[in-house]
């Protein structure tokens, strides 16, 4: 009997915060952009099996790296950022104890130069499944330090991919589209050559605004996968709120709901986030 899969992931039934448990350093805060762990534990049981090997090649503090330990697949992480790599390697080492018997790795490179990284490494490959997010450019997440804290103004912070100078490699630097689309293209290929024949790359990515226009990322994602030899197969949604059978419930950041309607008020089409992309493809044989 066909195992029913749906479209939709209910994966905001529960805040992000209290999504991360004790597997998580709170250190890991700072990072502007972090996968919520009950999207990226759909994605790793949806598209692998146990004991399968999972890479993420833009680990950030390494949600996909936990939330694979936690189901028993084996865990390969890369990021270009060493602040974050530390962290990653934090929170993979609190996954092993809890988990003992995973392998879990993290290394600090550049995944535009992916397969150059994993062969210095003498990483064994292909992996089983690769899991992602790339980062994009401006956003309007962060943490908030309020007036009580700074002694004055509403203060946004942990919103950059970088708190010193960002590494040359990091996509979010800039807001090229042609930049972004040919790094990404870089990362899939490499991506494309570390992955099994048959296995998936599975991508969260949702559309942003950058001063004022809309920009599809998802189509543009699937346009550099499809370059690097992908076969776009499938889309989801993940939800970033809570539904209650009647009614969706987001959970947003401080500055979001106030940013949509700054943007209502100048004639913008702009809305609340409830869901994100979940963009699937196959490594052809």
């Amino acid at each position: 009997m066909a195992r029913f899969t749906t479209s939709i992931w209910a994966t905001g039934q529960v805040q992000p915060r209290r999504q991360r448990d004790g597997l998580y350093t709170e250190a890991g805060t700072a990072h502007p952009a972090k996968m919520w762990p009950h999207i990226a534990r759909a994605m790793i049981k949806h598209y692998s099996s146990p004991g399968e090997i999972v890479l993420d090649p833009m680990c950030g503090i390494g949600t996909v790296l936990v939330e694979a330990i936690r189901i028993g697949r084996g865990a390969l992480g890369l990021d270009c950022e060493r602040e974050w790599v530390d962290l990653a390697r934090a929170n993979v080492a609190c996954a092993r104890k809890a988990y003992p018997g995973v392998a879990g790795k993290v290394f600090c490179a550049d995944a535009t130069e992916l397969h150059q990284a994993l062969t210095e490494r003498q990483v064994s490959l292909p992996v089983d499944l690769v899991v992602t997010s790339p980062p994009y450019g401006p956003v309007v997440h962060g943490r908030v330090a309020t007036a009580r804290e700074t002694g004055g103004k509403i203060v946004r912070r942990a919103n950059r991919y970088a708190t010193g100078k960002p590494h040359p490699g990091q996509l979010a630097r800039g807001s090229s589209l042609q930049r972004m689309q040919r790094g990404l293209e870089s990362v899939f290929t490499g991506c494309h050559t570390a992955l099994r024949v048959g296995g998936h790359l599975v991508i969260t990515a949702r559309p942003y605004t950058d001063k004022g226009v809309l920009v599809d990322f998802p189509a543009l994602v699937i346009a550099a996968a499809e370059a690097a030899g992908f076969v776009y197969t499938d889309r989801r949604a993940a939800l970033l709120a809570r539904w209650d059978g009647e009614v969706l419930h987001p959970h947003v950041t401080f500055f979001h709901p106030a940013y949509v309607r700054r943007s209502i008020a100048a004639g913008r089409r702009a809305f609340v986030r409830a869901h994100e992309d979940v963009l699937v493809f196959r490594r052809p044989a």
